[in-house]
């Protein structure tokens, strides 16, 4: 790690930034870059580049958190990308969900000039609050010796950095954990859209059902917004970008010869909301989608 703590870190967003005023807080020097976040990352503390391709010039170790693969496209590969800058030596962590392709074409261009890719996922059971008070996990994946080297960064992002095993093997693990989330949110609409049929305030049934033996994180994130009806409200993420996971549980699953018959109806309704124009909505609004399709 480098000598003068200096890191830099490319995507500022809902779990980004909250990552990148970790590690500021925690006395790294950041450089950072993106599309959005530039000011509450700066008020933090954090120095601003001014393009990604900067950022890789000015320090040895660069962080990405970007939503897609077109985001990655874009920031890493394109003019004045974070390619353009890596040189010898370069560390790459990156944190982001893409298609294993999309992860092994990363590692290659990183590789031919001479750097490395540490390959890891973030979790976090309420988002970006959870990533602020530490209390994400990151899976890491890669080489164990350049993992061990990063360790005191990814703890500086979060107290849980789990090795997972080779390059490959935190996307599985990412996308198994996001099976459940998916399953999940769907199961906390259908529970509170009965509910609510059924004539139970909903109110009530936020309150208690996370209380119960049904209990988990997406019926925890999501209940109060359902029963508020706030479906413009941003709270983990969006379902145009969490789409993606269907698609990798898909290909995780022909891969092993697995069956996954609950994502494979989850994925439906959320495809179903998607078509609706909710892509841009966060998961409660699949209880919209449940309670119009119960009127009918």
């Amino acid at each position: 790690m480098p000598e003068d703590k200096a890191v830099g870190f490319i995507g500022l967003g809902n779990i980004g930034l909250p990552a990148a005023c970790n590690l500021l807080e925690r006395g790294w020097r950041v450089i950072g870059y993106s599309l959005s976040g530039m000011q509450p990352f700066a008020a933090a503390g954090g120095e601003l580049g001014a393009s990604a391709a900067e950022v890789p010039r000015r320090c040895d170790v660069v962080v990405m958190c970007l939503p897609v693969a077109a985001a990655l496209e874009a920031a890493f590969y394109g003019a004045d990308g974070v390619l353009s800058g890596l040189r010898a030596g370069s560390v790459v962590i990156d944190l982001a969900s893409y298609a294993l392709a999309d992860k092994m074409r990363l590692r290659d261009a990183i590789t031919a000039v001479g750097g490395a890719l540490l390959d890891c996922e973030i979790t976090a059971r309420a988002a970006g609050n959870s990533v602020r008070a530490r209390e994400a996990v990151i899976f890491v994946g890669g080489a164990a010796e350049l993992a061990e080297q990063c360790r005191p960064l990814l703890e500086s992002i979060t107290n849980d950095c789990v090795y997972v095993g080779p390059f490959g093997a935190s996307l599985k693990v990412k996308t198994v954990n996001n099976l459940l989330v998916g399953v999940h949110a769907l199961a906390a609409a259908e529970a509170m859209a009965l509910g609510v049929k059924a004539g139970i305030e909903p109110r009530i049934l936020a309150r208690l059902l996370p209380l119960g033996a049904g209990g988990s994180a997406a019926l925890s994130n999501y209940v109060g917004a359902m029963a508020d009806r706030d479906f413009e409200r941003i709270i983990a993420g969006q379902m145009g970008v969490f789409i993606k996971y269907f698609k990798l549980i898909e290909e995780l699953a022909t891969q092993c010869d697995a069956v996954t018959p609950l994502a494979d109806v989850s994925a439906g309704y959320f495809r179903e909301a998607i078509a609706n124009g909710q892509g841009l909505r966060d998961m409660q609004s699949l209880f919209e989608l449940l309670s119009d399709k119960s009127r009918r």
